[in-house]
């Protein structure tokens, strides 16, 4: 693996570390990062959404279980854990701390251009995380 996912891995290794100055460090000062639900510009931005994920899930860990890399762009997939111990702030509102582990599948794509990310796309599942905090119905079985 080259650069980009070296890159990767260190943004993966900070989110970890809880060090938004080291995230901050990875990140073009014009990154867009498009969330489910928004588009995050700028360095700030995706810096207010990791606090938010940190204050509702302050033991969140991110594990890449495949990474692959062509050139600049570096596709992840992984796993996020974490429990609810905190306010998760959605633009659906708040929902208060309910103590349940969270285990959620993501997909990342990343690009990274002079040692820096300058676009992300994250997809996970948002209904199977609120189902998880017990905040929607858990799908019938069959």
């Amino acid at each position: 693996m080259g650069q980009a996912a070296d890159v990767v891995r260190a943004k993966i290794a900070a989110f970890n570390a809880q060090d938004p100055d080291e995230i901050h460090k990875l990140l073009s000062p014009e990154v867009e990062w498009a969330v489910p639900g928004g588009l995050l510009e700028g360095p700030e931005q995706v810096a207010a959404f990791h606090a938010v994920l940190w204050e509702a899930f302050p033991d969140l860990t991110l594990t890449a279980t495949m990474l692959l890399e062509e050139g600049s762009i570096v596709l992840l997939q992984g796993r996020s854990e974490g429990t609810h111990l905190g306010t998760f702030h959605t633009s659906g509102g708040d929902i208060s701390a309910t103590g349940k582990h969270v285990d959620l599948t993501y997909s990342e794509d990343f690009e990274v251009e002079a040692g820096q990310i300058v676009a992300v796309r994250l997809i996970f599942d948002r209904l199977e995380l609120l189902e998880q905090l017990g905040v929607a119905p858990a799908p019938a079985s069959a």
